[in-house]
């Protein structure tokens, strides 16, 4: 028999460890609002966020010093003179800075990362809402946001579970390159992207009939050959070996013979104009993406290089690159956002931190008190998620190459669930196995995904793609990852 009686409406419950939230006391609580050529910082002591009538933090002074070799120097020296003063050491300063433009933050946190003390960012929208909705103050100026994150600081500490308030890691200095790297490529990417609208545009005057040869007329091939021959005009005299050899010139091999047919029997017919400045105007746009096309093959060698290391230069792969291209798909670009959104996996707890930061978690659609149903948070990193969305989508398209994500996607969809919910259950389930694979270093094991998934094992699911087309279903990818919050800001939550 137990020691204790059983009475009425009693239960059995496991006992359930109580997590232990530790605290560290600080004496000080600096806030910097970081501007483009100055800084503002505000350095306001324990004591003064007790004051009863809840003033003195407010009036506290705040120093400005200029966002340069000197003014930073200036900035510490005063910290020091504050540890000499009050006797205080630098692990009793808490250090809070926005990660305002990415870049203008990076080397006040890393001079101070350096010095030893205690440095964490908070979104810039967490300080508006802090003030305005918390603090209640609408004043907006340097110095005031300076004391609302020295004030955010010492609220933290002393609550330590609200959620209202998160103090964020700065990025490693690999991260952060990670990061930059593919933020680069994507905006040129972007850039690729326009010019070949462009260039579609302005064909459809200069070369109405070049349609008939390719599909793609934004192609890095179809600008090349128009760069020899800028309008239909040009081509009238041309026979269709002439046209043909230009194709292969311009790299598109492949097509060259029946193209050249194709065009050659167009081309006497032509009404394409000549007009000189929608001619060198074209001429213009297609240098412009070519060479935009160059510097993206450059950053792909570089991301290359960030991955697989390089042993000329002594340089050694990432930790995270190995386990990555176990997956069934996997490209270089992809690993290389994946990397610079994550960091060190070890700062997750839990899978669901790790999803939500992806942004491929599930939230609730919530107005005032009631709950209508749920939806994909808008939150985490769009970069990531993007990359996610795309992978999901290859995986469903890739017929010839089945695996055990498009079973698990086929069968959600034998649920009645629509195509656009089951992509994004396919996103949070690539996310949950990337956090256990890079959490324990442990290779994709298609068997053990199929078992645990409870789908009968079949030997095509081992098979890997070596080469992905990364930039396939970009489009559709960054239409389903929709807005984000966290573009910009290189942040590891505590």
């Amino acid at each position: 028999m137990s020691g204790k009686p059983i009475v009425p409406f009693s239960f059995v419950e496991p006992e359930k460890e109580e997590k232990k939230i530790t605290r560290k006391m600080y004496q000080f609580f600096v806030g910097v609002d970081i501007g483009a050529k100055f800084h503002v910082a505000a350095c306001i002591p324990f004591q003064a966020f007790t004051d009863p009538k809840g003033v003195e933090w407010k009036r506290s002074k705040t120093m400005k010093f200029n966002a340069n070799s000197v003014g930073l120097a200036g900035f510490l020296q005063a910290l020091k003179h504050t540890e000499e003063i009050t006797g205080s050491k630098k692990d009793e300063f808490l250090i809070l800075l926005e990660p305002t433009g990415g870049h203008y933050s990076y080397l006040v946190q890393q001079v101070l990362l350096q010095e030893k003390y205690e440095v964490y960012l908070v979104e810039n929208s967490a300080v508006k809402d802090f003030r305005e909705k918390t603090l209640g103050i609408t004043e907006k100026s340097d110095s005031v946001d300076a004391r609302v994150m020295a004030y955010m600081g010492w609220h933290k500490i002393l609550h330590p579970s609200m959620k209202g308030v998160s103090l964020l890691k700065p990025a490693s200095v690999a991260q952060s390159i990670f990061r930059t790297v593919t933020r680069d490529r994507w905006l040129m990417n972007t850039q690729l992207t326009r010019r070949k609208n462009q260039v579609q545009q302005l064909l459809t005057v200069t070369h109405p009939d070049l349609g008939v040869a390719f599909k793609n007329l934004g192609s890095i091939s179809v600008m090349k050959f128009v760069l020899k021959y800028p309008t239909g005009q040009d081509l009238k005299n041309q026979s269709q070996e002439n046209i043909r050899k230009a194709m292969i010139e311009a790299g598109a091999k492949k097509v060259a013979t029946k193209a050249s047919q194709a065009l050659a029997e167009v081309v006497p017919n032509s009404i394409g104009t000549n007009v000189p400045h929608l001619v060198g105007r074209q001429m213009w746009v297609i240098d412009e993406a070519l060479r935009i096309e160059e510097s993206i093959k450059g950053i792909d060698e570089y991301i290359k290089e960030l991955l697989h290391g390089n042993p000329d230069k002594g340089t050694k792969p990432h930790p995270y690159t190995e386990l990555l291209f176990t997956f069934p798909f996997m490209s270089d670009v992809w690993a290389c956002t994946l990397i610079g959104a994550i960091g060190d996996v070890e700062r997750f707890n839990t899978y669901k931190q790790f999803k939500k930061y992806l942004g491929v978690s599930a939230e609730n659609k919530q107005s005032g008190i009631s709950v209508k149903g749920a939806r994909m948070t808008f939150s985490g990193v769009r970069d990531a998620r993007r990359v996610l969305y795309q992978m999901a989508m290859i995986i469903i398209a890739t017929k010839s190459q089945p695996s055990v994500f498009s079973v698990y996607f086929h069968r959600l969809k034998d649920r009645n669930m629509n195509g656009k919910t089951a992509i994004g259950h396919m996103c949070g389930k690539i996310a949950k196995i990337l956090y256990t694979m890079l959490k324990n270093g442990q290779k994709y094991d298609p068997k053990a995904h199929a078992l645990a998934a409870g789908i009968p094992w079949d030997s095509i699911y081992d098979k890997r793609t070596k080469e992905i087309d990364s930039e396939q279903f970009y489009e559709g990818a960054l239409r389903l990852a929709g807005g984000s919050t966290s573009d910009d800001i290189e942040l590891e939550e505590t």
